[in-house]
C-alpha cells in the first residue's frame, strides 16, 4: 500500500509552514505549490492513466502553483481551463501556446468565468455540458477557487459527471466542519494571507467526500487535499482515516503575518 505523501515533489517554497526543505519552481520542471504534481503523478502512474482528462477549476495563469502543468506539458494530458479572471486566463493561454512541449494545443477547451451554485451558468456541471457530454467520467478535476469550494464540489458529485481523482483546496486554519456559505463573495486571489474567510475546512470536505465514496489519499498541507474514488483506490494507496489536527492545520506567524479569524458568517455541516 502506497503513502502518497511521500510523492510530494514540486513547488514547496520554504515558508513557515512547510516542515521539508523544498525548491523554487523554475516553471520548466516543477509548478506545484506544495508538492501535489509528485502526488497526482504517482496515482496516475498506478492506475496506468496517460493522456487523461482532466477539469482545472481555477487554474490561474496555468504556471505559477499549477497543480496539473507537468501533466499537459509532459504526459500529453487535455481538458478544460476554468478561469474568472481575464487577463490570468489570457496569460494561461500565452503560456500554453509557447510551450514547445504541446504538440497539439487544439486539444483544451478554456472558460472564462465564475463557478458557484448561485447561478444557472455558474454551476459547474452546466460549465462542463458546453464542452462535453453529461454523463463523462474524467481522470481529475482540481477545484481551487478560494469561494465556494464546498458547494461547487457538492454540485459536482451531485451531477451526472465524475471523476477518478479529486483535488480540492481547503482552508487550513479552520478546525470545525464548516464552510464558506453558498452567498459569499466571489473572489479574484487574496488581498493577503489575512484574508481569510474563504473555502471550508478539511473536516467538512472530508466529511462530503466520504459520503459520496472518495478516500482521502493525500494532504498537501496548507492548501489542497487529494482524493481518489474508493472503487480505483481498491487498497493501492494508504488511506488518511484518523487525521489529526496537525496533518492540516496552520497558522502563520511570521513572513505573511498573522491570519484574521473571523468568527461570522460561516455555516456548519
Amino acid at each position: 500500500m502506497i503513502k502518497l505523501d511521500e510523492f510530494r515533489s514540486g513547488f514547496i517554497n520554504k515558508h513557515p509552514y512547510n516542515d521539508i526543505n523544498g525548491e523554487h519552481a523554475d516553471f520548466i520542471n516543477r509548478y506545484s505549490q506544495n508538492g501535489e504534481e509528485g502526488v497526482l503523478e504517482k496515482i496516475f502512474d498506478i492506475l496506468g492513466i496517460s493522456n487523461g482528462v482532466f477539469v482545472n477549476a481555477g487554474c490561474d495563469d496555468i504556471n505559477d502553483h499549477s497543480n496539473i502543468r507537468r501533466l499537459i506539458s509532459l504526459f500529453g494530458w487535455h481538458g478544460l481551463f476554468i478561469e474568472p479572471n481575464t487577463p490570468w486566463l489570457n496569460q494561461g493561454i500565452e503560456n500554453i501556446q509557447k510551450d514547445n512541449r504541446i504538440i497539439d494545443k487544439s486539444i483544451f477547451q478554456y472558460h472564462n468565468g465564475f463557478l458557484s451554485v448561485n447561478k444557472e451558468d455558474e454551476k459547474i456541471s452546466n460549465v462542463i455540458n458546453q464542452y462535453y457530454v453529461d454523463g463523462k467520467l474524467f481522470d481529475l478535476l482540481t477545484l481551487k477557487i478560494d469561494s465556494y469550494e464546498y458547494w461547487v464540489l457538492q454540485d459536482f458529485l451531485l451531477s451526472n459527471y465524475d471523476a477518478k481523482v479529486i483535488l480540492v483546496g481547503y482552508n487550513s486554519s479552520l478546525t470545525r466542519s464548516i464552510t464558506a456559505p453558498k452567498n459569499c463573495a466571489p473572489k479574484l486571489g487574496h488581498n493577503s494571507i489575512r484574508d481569510n474567510f474563504y473555502g471550508a475546512s478539511l473536516p467538512a470536505i472530508n466529511k462530503l467526500m466520504n459520503k459520496h465514496e472518495y478516500e482521502l489519499v493525500s494532504i498537501c498541507r496548507p492548501n489542497n487535499l487529494i482524493y481518489i474514488n474508493k472503487r480505483f483506490n481498491n487498497g493501492k494507496f494508504q488511506v488518511h482515516r484518523n487525521v489529526m489536527l496537525e496533518d492540516y492545520y496552520f497558522e502563520v506567524r511570521q513572513g505573511h503575518g498573522i491570519r484574521e479569524h473571523i468568527t461570522e458568517g460561516w455555516v456548519e455541516v
